[in-house]
C-alpha cells in the first residue's frame, strides 16, 4: 500500500509538471505546415503502462489538435490511439493507452488535412511497453504439495477447494465453481487429486458458489457427478447457469429467479442425433448471446446445440477435431468453447488433446456445402501443422508457431482477447482476436511456462499449478482462474 501511494503521488507530481509545462510551451500558437513533414525525435519517458503520461517532442505539430492523431505502433504494424492532450508545436502531451502484450511500440504523429490526406511521422526509438498484469488468491487456501483437501464453504478466509476445476461468472460477479476428480474418487500415490467433501470423502464432483460481494463460498450441491465447464445465459428474464454432466445426456440448469437452485435435467434426442450422446463426452457449454441457445462439442468432434427450454439436440457439424489420433492415441478431445466478445457468432474451440486451437462462425453455417466434413479453421497452434505431440509444448510468436500442452478452458474479454488456461504449462496464455491472423501472436500473460509452484503478484514472480479453467467478469475487464492443484481461485487485474 505504501509503495502504491508513492507511485500515486509521483505520478501526480508528474502530471502537474506536465500541464505546467504545457500552459507555458502554448503561449506562443505554432502553426502546422502542411507543405513540411512532421518530424518525431524523442520522447520521455522510455516506458511505462496504460495511463502513463508521456511528452513527445519534435517539429512540425502545430499547436491545433484538430485532426492529429497519436498513436503507439506495435511491431506487427498495428496502431494503437494514444489519449492525446495538447500540443505545444514542439511538444505534444499524451498518455500511454491499453495496448497488447507486444512490448516494443514506435510513436507515431499523424494528421489528417482538409482534402483528406495524410501527413504523418515517425520515430526512429522504441518504447517499451509494460503490461500490468497481477493475480491475487480470492478464495481457497494454497497447497502447492496438492495434499487431499476437503470442500468446506465459509467466509473467503476460512473456506477451502478440493479441486476446483472450471469456472463461469453471472452478471453479479459470483463464481459459478465446478469441482471434478481428475483421478476418480481416490487420490493416487497420496495426491490429492480428486474432488472432495466436507467429510473428506472422495465424489466425483461439486457444485459451490463464490459470492464475491459477501466474500462466502456457497456449496450448492457435494457429489453432482463429474461435472464440466459451465455456461451463464444472460437472457433477460431466464437468467441461469448450465452445467454440464461428463457423459450420457444429463445437465444440470440453475436459474437466478430460484436462487440458482440445482435441477438436473435431460437431452432430448431423435432417431438423428441419439447416437450423438452414446459412448461420448460433454467437456464445456456456452451460451450464445444472439439466439440464447447451448453449445458444445462432445469428445468425438461433433458441434451440437440445443435450447435450454426445449432441451431437443441439434447437430451442426458432424467434426471439428482432426482426422486423426490425438497426443494420448486415441480419437477424440475434451473441447473447451467461448464466443468472441467482438464478434459474437465467432466460436472458438480449446482443443485439449490436440493441442491446438480452432474456431467456427455459427452464423455461416447455412452456406456450408458439406457439414459432415467442414471443420471451420485451425486458428492457433503448432499442433495444426506437425501433430498432437511433435506440436505440443511451449513456444509464443505468431499463431501457427506458437506451442500449447494441453490448453483447456478459453474466456474474452470485452477488448477482443482470448485468455487460455495452458494446463500443463502451469501458465495463463493470451490472443488479441483483433489482430489479422497472419499477424497475431500467442503470449503468455502470466505464469513461469513449465515451472509449477505458488506465487501471487506480476508476471514476473506469479505462478500456477496445473491452471484449468479461466473465465472473465460481466463487464469483460478482470479475468478469474482455477488453479486446480493448488486448490484455489484466482483474479488477474489487467492494465
Amino acid at each position: 500500500m505504501k509503495n502504491k501511494k508513492i507511485f500515486l503521488g509521483s505520478l501526480l507530481l508528474l502530471l502537474i509538471g506536465l500541464f505546467a509545462s504545457c500552459k507555458e510551451d502554448q503561449t506562443t500558437f505554432v502553426e502546422f505546415d502542411p507543405t513540411k513533414p512532421i518530424k518525431v525525435t524523442g520522447f520521455y519517458p522510455d516506458s511505462g503502462g496504460i495511463a502513463q503520461p508521456i511528452i513527445i517532442e519534435g517539429e512540425n505539430f502545430g499547436s491545433d489538435t484538430t485532426g492529429m492523431k497519436v498513436y503507439f505502433q506495435d511491431t506487427l504494424g498495428m496502431k494503437h490511439e494514444a489519449g492525446l492532450v495538447s500540443s505545444s508545436g514542439t511538444k505534444i502531451y499524451a498518455f500511454v493507452p491499453k495496448l497488447t502484450f507486444l512490448r516494443e511500440m514506435k510513436l507515431v504523429v499523424e494528421r489528417k488535412l482538409d482534402n483528406n490526406k495524410l501527413v504523418s511521422g515517425i520515430g526512429s526509438e522504441i518504447f517499451l511497453y509494460k503490461t500490468q498484469t497481477t493475480v491475487t488468491t480470492v478464495v481457497g487456501k494454497p497447497d502447492y504439495d496438492n495434499n487431499s483437501v476437503p470442500t468446506v464453504g465459509g467466509s473467503f478466509t476460512s473456506a477451502t477447494l478440493s479441486s476446483p476445476f472450471t469456472i463461469c461468472l453471472d452478471d453479479e460477479n459470483n463464481i459459478f465453481i465446478s469441482e471434478r476428480g481428475t483421478e476418480g474418487q481416490q487420490p493416487r500415490a497420496g495426491l490429492g487429486q480428486g474432488a472432495w467433501t466436507d467429510k473428506g470423502v472422495g465424489v466425483n464432483g461439486n457444485i459451490l458458489m463464490a459470492d464475491t460481494k459477501n466474500e462466502e463460498l456457497i456449496v450448492i450441491k457435494y457429489e453432482a457427478g463429474a461435472m464440466n465447464a459451465p455456461a451463464f445465459s444472460a437472457e433477460a428474464g431466464n437468467e441461469a447457469v448450465y452445467l454440464p454432466e461428463d457423459g450420457g445426456l444429463y445437465f444440470y440448469s440453475m436459474h437466478k429467479s430460484l436462487n440458482y437452485t440445482p435441477r438436473r435435467r435431460s437431452l432430448i434426442t431423435d432417431e438423428t442425433t441419439k447416437d450423438i450422446i452414446n459412448d461420448n463426452w460433454k467437456y464445456s457449454f456456452v451460451v450464445n448471446t444472439n439466439d440464447h441457445m447451448v453449445y458444445t462439442v462432445m469428445w468425438k468432434g461433433q458441434l451440437v446445440r440445443f435450447n435450454p427450454s426445449t432441451r431437443v439436440v441439434e447437430l451442426l457439424l458432424n467434426k471439428v477435431t482432426p482426422d486423426l489420433v490425438n497426443a494420448k492415441g486415441q480419437n477424440g478431445s475434451n473441447c473447451y468453447l467461448t464466443f468472441s466478445s467482438t464478434e459474437p457468432d465467432m466460436l472458438y474451440i480449446s482443443q485439449e488433446d490436440y493441442n491446438l486451437i480452432s474456431r467456427v462462425n455459427i452464423a455461416t453455417l447455412d452456406t456450408v456445402s458439406d457439414p459432415t466434413t467442414f471443420k471451420g479453421e485451425m486458428y492457433a497452434g503448432r499442433a495444426i501443422t506437425e501433430g498432437p505431440i511433435t506440436g505440443s509444448g511451449w513456444e509464443d510468436g505468431l499463431l501457427q508457431n506458437a506451442k500449447f500442452f494441453a490448453p483447456r478452458q478459453i474466456c474474452f474479454t470485452a477488448d477482443g482477447k482470448l485468455y487460455i488456461a495452458d494446463s500443463q504449462n502451469h501458465c495463463i496464455r493470451v490472443i488479441d482476436t483483433t489482430v489479422p491472423a497472419d499477424k497475431a501472436t500467442v503470449s503468455t500473460a502470466i505464469g513461469l511456462p513449465g515451472n509449477r509452484g505458488f506465487r501471487d503478484g506480476g508476471p514476473e514472480i506469479a505462478m500456477f499449478n496445473y491452471p484449468t479453467g479461466v473465465a472473465v467478469n460481466a463487464d469483460g475487464s478482470e479475468v478469474y482462474v482455477a488453479d486446480k492443484r493448488n486448490h484455489v481461485i484466482r483474479k488477474l487485474s489487467i492494465q
